[in-house]
């Protein structure tokens, strides 16, 4: 009888999972011996409830596991916690309640690791996740990393892309600077700097280079965690080492914040960081203005 192994994710992360867990039962001698999506539990285990003479260890993928349904309570006896035969099923979602208890004891379950939401614990998962990698970085390298992106997939890329560039080196700032920027050339800092700074023109050639090829959402996230430093900034004047290390922030990302704070005032950014909050918000549900959104919320900070 099979054992069921269930991924539960979504997007980058559910295709990440998929890879490596199969990978993985290949190295450990399983053949996949069938892929399907979706189709019913009775069939299904039925099919699957041995091993062949020559191929024991088999391997079954199920993408779109929930349009299997509900699993039937009567069908338990029918599944194992431990079998040579494994019944991989691809959830978007927490697929607990679709089992009665008793099964859902037998099952093994793999989540994406959740990211935390703190920058300094950010930093130290970050920190962790390159370690596991065998990849060598400094505190200052991962930084901007996590302040450029919040997305944990792509940190897991970068942090590859730039081991490769470093071919077993420690991975530094400029390493960050020079690789992982949206197009190369540096735009997102450019934009940064720029709004830190008050620097129109920079600011708005910058955002439309970005719109030309990059993600709004990314780009959302990226200025509300340098704009978040500013109105920390702005509201706790000469405590900026204090906040700087809580915060998880490197130093120079913390003196441009301080750039904005004295350019904007704690009020103007506080409206603005509200304002990226709505925007990821309507973007996320499809009400959103888009690019024109952003430039507007911008162009609004900026002419104060």
């Amino acid at each position: 009888m099979p054992s069921l192994l269930l991924i539960s994710a979504s997007g980058t992360a559910q295709r990440r999972l998929l890879e490596e867990t199969v990978a993985d039962f290949e190295k450990k001698g399983h053949v996949i011996s069938g892929r399907q999506e979706g189709g019913e539990w009775s069939p299904l285990l039925s099919d699957n409830l041995s091993g062949g003479l020559f191929d024991e260890k088999r391997l079954i993928v199920v993408e779109s596991a929930s349009l299997l349904g509900p699993f039937p309570e009567n069908l338990d006896a029918m599944v194992e916690a431990d079998s040579s035969v494994v019944i991989l099923l691809i959830y978007e979602s927490d697929p607990v309640k679709i089992f009665p208890p008793d099964t859902f004891k037998k099952c093994t379950v793999l989540k994406a690791a959740p990211f935390p939401r703190w920058p300094r614990e950010r930093m130290m998962w970050t920190l962790e996740l390159a370690g596991k990698m065998g990849i060598k970085i400094d505190r200052d390298a991962v930084s901007l990393i996590i302040e450029l992106t919040e997305d944990p997939e792509e940190i897991r890329r970068q942090l590859i892309s730039l081991s490769m560039l470093k071919k077993g080196g420690t991975v530094t700032l400029p390493d960050v600077e020079s690789m992982c920027l949206d197009d190369g050339t540096g735009n997102l800092l450019k934009l940064l700097d720029g709004l830190c700074c008050g620097d129109h023109v920079k600011t708005i050639r910058s955002l439309s280079a970005i719109s030309k090829n990059g993600d709004l959402i990314p780009l959302v996230s990226a200025i509300h965690n340098r704009m978040r430093l500013a109105w920390y900034a702005s509201m706790h004047p000469g405590r900026g080492a204090l906040f700087a290390q809580a915060l998880g922030a490197k130093n120079y990302a913390w003196t441009m914040a301080g750039n904005a704070a004295r350019k904007y005032g704690a009020a103007a950014i506080g409206r603005f960081i509200l304002g990226l909050i709505k925007i990821n918000i309507d973007e996320k549900s499809g009400t959103g203005s888009g690019w024109a959104g952003l430039e507007t919320l911008v162009i609004e900070l900026m002419g104060r």
